[in-house]
């Protein structure tokens, strides 16, 4: 009869990285307990009353001859564990961490026994992991959004187009799936993929750059091509936001091979992206920066340009429709020429805050002008030091 009791302990796995480790007696690795065939061992496996969490107990079987058995496996619940960290670390962006972290547990399956190499039961690489690449929305926010005529247009089709998707394949055609959203920042672009998802039904993915964009050669292709085939395995829209990071013009001089290993991965990703139900969205505000050989991969390009005068009028309506405003909204639209949606719900914002600190009981729409003039005199001075910096 055997004993055991789960505890939790706290245990240094590298470097600057400690773990809370579930262990059976307070040892990593767990104990071992040496049978042979046919014999019949019964368990008595207890939770310790200091745990703070419910536990999956497992237990790891190791064959051998016994000894100095040619082979060791790490317990499960010890990889597991190791598992978790080293993905933790990827989502930080600390792949030197990573990779000690995981030669370490090599070594512990192998070099313990007298052997210097991982044995089959070693950690794959992380960049095999595509789940840290991207970040889901579990409900997009609803938004009111605003768009010029020829944008609405060119969304409702995209909306049509994969609700009846099915009818489509029937006929041998394909709803479009392979977007490019351009336009300047602030006019809606990443709020629009995630309007997009809430008409569809879908889950709502944003790929995280940092994570995808590696030092190491030949990574950041695999991770896009990763990223790709997870979306055309798994319904959902997959926003690719500042696109021409992985998009850009493969003559660049200052190119040392990599971008071009990026853009084509990219290329052959979009290629083969024949998903039953997602859409792929690249975003971006320097599209004129894109290799010419990704244009012609996308389904539909869709333009979000700053608003129009009268595009401008109807969302400041509809941003102070709560507040008591003094003066003409018509010239405040005039005066705000120029400013993205994003600009003006910013500045609607903080003079709404301003007037509930103060307690005042009205706004005059000139403080919204002279909100957004104040913002972009701080972004331009911002600009032009890190200008002169250069």
């Amino acid at each position: 009869m055997v004993k055991l009791e789960v505890i939790e302990v706290v245990k240094r796995m590298a470097d600057g990285v400690d773990y809370l480790f579930w262990t059976f007696g307070g040892e990593v690795p767990g104990l071992f307990i040496r049978v042979r065939e046919g014999d019949l061992v019964e368990f008595h496996l207890g939770n310790h009353p200091t745990s703070k969490m419910p536990h999956n107990i497992g237990l790891h079987a190791v064959t051998g001859p016994g000894g100095a058995t040619s082979s060791f496996t790490a317990p499960a619940g010890f990889r597991r564990s190791a598992e978790a960290i080293i993905r933790e670390l990827g989502v930080e962006n600390r792949p030197g961490e990573a990779r000690s972290l995981r030669d370490a547990l090599g070594k512990s399956n192998g070099v313990a026994n007298g052997i210097g190499t991982p044995t089959t039961g070693a950690l794959a690489p992380l960049s095999k992991q595509s789940s840290g690449l991207v970040s889901f929305v579990e409900s997009p926010q609803r938004q009111v959004l605003f768009f010029r005529k020829e944008t609405e247009q060119a969304l409702d089709r995209i909306v049509l187009e994969n609700r009846q998707c099915d009818k489509l394949a029937e006929a041998g055609l394909r709803a479009k799936a392979r977007l490019l959203f351009w336009g300047p920042p602030g006019c809606g672009k990443t709020a629009t993929a995630g309007w997009l998802a809430n008409e569809l039904a879908l889950p709502f993915g944003i790929v995280r750059l940092g994570a995808l964009i590696t030092s190491f050669v030949g990574e950041t292709g695999a991770n896009l091509q990763r990223v790709l085939a997870m979306a055309a395995q798994t319904p959902m829209v997959l926003l690719i936001d500042e696109a021409d990071a992985v998009a850009k013009a493969r003559d660049d001089n200052n190119d040392v091979g990599e971008l071009r290993r990026v853009v084509n991965a990219l290329l052959q990703g979009l290629d083969s992206f024949a998903p039953k139900r997602s859409i792929v969205i690249l975003a971006s505000d320097h599209s004129h920066l894109f290799d010419p050989a990704v244009w012609r991969r996308f389904d539909d390009v869709v333009a979000f340009s700053l608003p129009t005068n009268a595009e401008r009028l109807v969302h400041l309506r509809h941003l102070t429709s709560g507040l008591k405003l003094t003066g003409s909204l018509e010239a405040a639209a005039k005066q705000l020429a120029g400013c993205s949606f994003a600009d003006i719900e910013r500045a609607v914002n903080e003079v709404a805050k301003a007037k509930v600190l103060s307690g005042a009981g009205s706004v005059a729409w000139v403080s919204i002008v002279a909100e957004t003039r104040d913002w972009r005199l701080k972004v331009a001075s911002a600009v032009g030091a890190r200008k002169k910096r250069k």
